[in-house]
């Protein structure tokens, strides 16, 4: 038979062991909240030709399987998070059902949103590579080292006409 203080101790143990094991358990998610680097350039379109930057922070960037077993290698971004914080140039959503780190794919949905005292604010830009009724081809590739993801993606957008647009979006780990 335990002792009262034996008993207590033990107790002590168990609580704190627990709480650690909660704790350990609830570990941020890596994917939100990254700092992000969006570089877009635009061509052929007379209106919005030219190169777009903005950082900030992304609500979302990395693996986004939304519980689905065809999303295991996914990749999305949202980005930025408080458009209304900092005034953003670019403003991004893109996904893929897959891009594992060192892969290139051309299946993917990228909507590009300009906010410029230049060009206003025009409609998005939109790449449909996933959809081939659309005819905007595109391609993204994904490179990751030392847990910062770098996505280079060249497509093209129908605004009236083919609009080529070539996006570097770099999302660093959160610090």
């Amino acid at each position: 038979m335990l002792s009262a203080k034996s008993l207590a101790t033990l107790t002590a143990a168990v609580l704190v062991g627990g709480a650690l094991a909660a704790a350990e358990a609830q570990a941020p998610d890596s994917t939100l909240l990254r700092p992000t680097d969006v570089t877009l350039t635009v061509s052929n379109d007379t209106h919005l030709d030219g190169v777009y930057r903005s950082s900030g922070v992304s609500t979302k960037c990395g693996l986004a399987d939304y519980g689905y077993p065809h999303r295991m290698n996914s990749f999305a971004v949202e980005f930025p998070d408080d458009p209304s914080a900092t005034p953003m140039e670019v403003k991004v959503t893109f996904d893929a059902d897959t891009l594992a780190a060192g892969t290139t794919t051309s299946s993917f949905y990228l909507s590009a949103r300009l906010d410029t005292p230049r060009v206003g604010t025009p409609p998005a830009l939109v790449v449909r590579a996933r959809e081939p009724k659309y005819d905007e081809p595109g391609t993204v590739t994904r490179v990751t080292v030392g847990g910062t993801d770098t996505l280079r993606i060249v497509g093209t957008a129908t605004s009236g006409t083919k609009v080529r647009l070539v996006m570097t979006v770099v999302c660093r780990p959160r610090p």
